[in-house]
């Protein structure tokens, strides 16, 4: 009796190790997770009809990404060690002691681990400044502000060994945008000053509530009357969090939404798929002002209430913020909201804009730098315009503007670490430019 007990374990257990190749030889692979790109069934032949030589590596992710019930044992295993263990399954998603989930992805920056250097901060603070000054130039008022994350705002839902550091990046470019006179809007305080948790439990994001709060605060700042969070909202569609969604591809919990009841009257000038389009032209008959907006994310709430204090509205996701577009859209207001861990992307993305020209008296008891420079050929990117790059020496105080001095004219560069970039009129000769620092800007 043993050995026949013996033996069915055996099989037992072999079948459930062949049912997922099995799955998968005969339904073929199943739905990839959220974010995920579908497995790609692999070819012995390349197109031309020689050899695959990646088959074998290709093979080993089509399998690993596509086998039989896939999802369904990572839901299995995430639950049961959130249910058990108390803790997450993944990297990329935490749990924390109440069923909270955060982005893992984000602690290397709250807890201090990837901090900005303060070159870095400076630069990023500078940057705002040029943004705001070219717009300011083309008639159009400007303004800032960061989202914060859940474990800024909410400590005590996150995983207890995350901690949030003092002097983070957005703190410090708080900081330094003061000094550079940048409009910004701190919605931290805004959002500590609320008794009423606004962010959702399952996603990385504000909920509908929590955006109205932000617009309030944002066209306040703009000096528009708007009180949308005063509501009324009624309780929407049930919402899966991006977060849940990672960690749990195949659960079923789903979050109330809310809807601001007196409904949003703008409609679309562009066709509209989703909150997630890359641009969003909206139109308000009889609202005054002309918005332009870059946004991530967090956006996709935010955008029906900002959509809705102006007659016209254009929303970029585009991670270069295009202020060439402030004439094209007769926009007289900018915002530029950027989420608490992406504030390097304001080094990593440069926007895209004219460079400011300089009067030639700056560059007195300016330093020289040495550098390599790159163009790109005129009107790829900004008609009539082309983009330089060039490197400048590491170790530059962390208040060093970078000039350009090229086809006897001045201009300011969009700085960072040890490089810069800037957008000159196209037939200007940059061969031969040279690079300065000027400290104090």
């Amino acid at each position: 009796m043993k050995k026949i007990w013996c033996w069915i374990f055996i099989a037992v257990f072999f079948l459930a190790c062949l049912t997922p190749l099995a799955g998968l030889l005969i339904k073929g692979p199943g739905e990839p997770a959220a974010n995920e790109v579908p497995a790609a069934k692999p070819r012995v032949l390349d197109l031309d009809g020689s050899l695959n030589t990646s088959f074998l590596s290709e093979l080993q992710t089509y399998m690993a990404n596509g086998f039989f019930l896939r999802l369904e044992g990572i839901t299995a295993w995430d639950t049961l060690a959130a249910k058990v263990f108390h803790t997450s399954g993944s990297d990329d998603v935490l749990v924390g002691p109440d069923g909270w989930l955060f982005y893992g992805g984000a602690v290397n920056d709250i807890s201090g681990a990837e901090q900005m250097t303060d070159r870095e901060i400076w630069c990023a603070a500078r940057s705002l400044a040029l943004m705001q000054e070219y717009a300011a130039g083309q008639g159009a008022e400007f303004l800032f502000t960061v989202p914060c994350g859940k474990y800024t705002l909410y400590p005590e839902h996150a995983p207890s060994l995350v901690t949030v550091a003092e002097g983070s990046n957005r703190t410090r470019l708080e900081a330094a945008m003061v000094e550079q006179g940048v409009n910004y809007v701190n919605l931290y305080d805004v959002f500590t000053a609320c008794d009423e948790e606004l962010y959702w439990r399952l996603d990385s994001h504000w909920h509908s509530r929590g955006a109205a709060l932000a617009a309030d605060a944002i066209l306040g700042a703009l000096g528009r009357e708007a009180d949308y969070f005063a509501g009324p909202f009624v309780q929407g569609e049930d919402h899966e969090g991006d977060l849940y969604a990672m960690l749990y591809p195949t659960g079923s919990e789903r979050e109330p939404d809310w809807v601001w009841q007196p409904g949003f009257t703008f409609s679309y000038l562009s066709a509209f798929h989703s909150a997630d389009d890359i641009s969003i032209e909206t139109e308000l008959p009889g609202a005054e002002g002309s918005l332009l907006m870059f946004r991530d994310s967090s956006g996709r709430s935010l955008y029906p209430y900002m959509a809705q204090s102006f007659g016209r509205a254009w929303f970029s996701r585009l991670n270069n913020y295009r202020l060439d577009l402030i004439a094209r859209q007769e926009a007289d207001t900018v915002v530029a909201e950027l989420a608490e861990r992406t504030l390097p992307y304001l080094l990593q993305y440069p926007a895209v804009y004219p460079a400011p020209e300089r009067d030639a008296g700056a560059l007195e008891g300016a330093e020289a730098l040495e550098s390599d420079m790159t163009a790109e050929e005129p009107g790829k990117t900004m008609e009539g315009y082309y983009k330089l790059t060039g490197t400048v020496p590491a170790g530059l105080a962390a208040d060093t503007a970078l000039y350009v001095q090229a086809d006897g004219k001045v201009y300011e560069a969009i700085p960072n670490e040890d490089s810069f970039t800037l957008w000159l009129p196209a037939g200007t000769n940059w061969q031969g430019a040279q690079v300065w620092g000027v400290r104090g800007k």
